[in-house]
């Protein structure tokens, strides 16, 4: 798979500036405007004359409401059918040259149906992103706070702290870019739209993995990443919090069992009150706020359960 079999996809929520920056190092990088859809989720700000003004050769699907994440994604692809799809925030940016022509090799090899690359702050040091899927045995590690001491080659499907040195085999990351193999894609029938926002990317990795998909970690690949771009605009740490961890909660009761899903959620409760607990012990008022948030929205998942 090139360049000229793929669509890449860009949504934007009243991010014009990041979304025209991600857009141009996309193409840069070598795929052609014409295959990069922009998508505006309803931003109302002016975005859809700024991005049709200064990206003319890109398709632009302008949504009359603002969709959430899976279904503005869906439509991006949906507006231009293709051999594989590269699905990039709008808040994310090539920074090694080459980086999606890797993630399009990577869905080229058999059975891979997904690929992220290495994620960078904006300082360009690493930002970890490869996550195992939650269940009881990472969720007690992550609790119990020994995570850091688990060694590198079980950390990704263990915990959160791999290096990230080498590419490979993985079973769920977190989604700011991500490859998807078209057959793949059909077979998924996209993104989950059952939920506004947060948990897709994984719930895409945890589902593509029940169908029998490979999913893989491209070192070569770098991106760099803001985070949090249009959500910081809508909430608070703590509400934000609170909003991902019911959408996890959702994901994890769709795909384990009742008595498995309630223990691993009452595990992630345990381990962000603990956190909660010593955050506010150190007066980290603000962190201690936004462990709450998480706590919440576990707590609820629970019951829920």
């Amino acid at each position: 798979m090139n360049a000229l079999d793929a669509t890449a996809v860009v949504l934007n929520w009243q991010t014009a500036d990041h979304t025209i920056r991600s857009v141009r190092a996309l193409v840069a990088d070598g795929l052609p405007p014409e295959h990069v859809v922009v998508v505006d989720n309803a931003s109302g700000d002016g975005s859809v004359e700024r991005i049709r003004a200064e990206l003319p050769l890109c398709p632009l699907v302008a949504l009359e409401e603002n969709a959430g994440f899976a279904r503005g994604n869906n439509a991006g692809a949906r507006a231009r059918p293709a051999r594989s799809y590269l699905f990039v925030n709008s808040d994310a940016f090539v920074q090694a040259p080459g980086s999606a022509q890797r993630l399009l090799e990577a869905i080229r090899l058999p059975r891979v149906g997904l690929a992220v690359p290495r994620l960078l702050n904006e300082d360009l040091t690493l930002q970890p992103s490869v996550v195992p899927t939650s269940s009881p045995l990472p969720e007690l590690v992550r609790a119990s706070g020994l995570s850091r001491f688990v060694p590198n080659r079980l950390q990704p499907a263990l915990a959160t702290h791999w290096d990230h040195g080498e590419s490979r085999t993985i079973q769920a990351a977190t989604g700011a870019v991500i490859a998807v193999r078209g057959e793949a894609w059909r077979d998924l029938g996209g993104f989950a739209e059952h939920r506004f926002m947060y948990a897709e990317d994984i719930d895409l990795f945890w589902r593509a993995r029940e169908l029998g998909w490979e999913t893989r970690f491209v070192a070569e690949a770098e991106f760099v990443h803001l985070g949090n771009a249009s959500a910081g605009t809508r909430w608070s740490d703590a509400e934000r919090a609170e909003q991902v961890a019911r959408a996890q909660a959702a994901m994890i009761r769709e795909h384990l069992t009742r008595p498995k899903a309630t223990l691993t959620l009452g595990l992630m409760a345990l381990g962000v009150g603990g956190r909660g607990l010593v955050y506010r012990a150190l007066g980290n008022r603000a962190a201690a706020e936004t462990m709450a948030g998480w706590l919440r929205g576990y707590v609820a998942g629970v019951r829920d359960s």
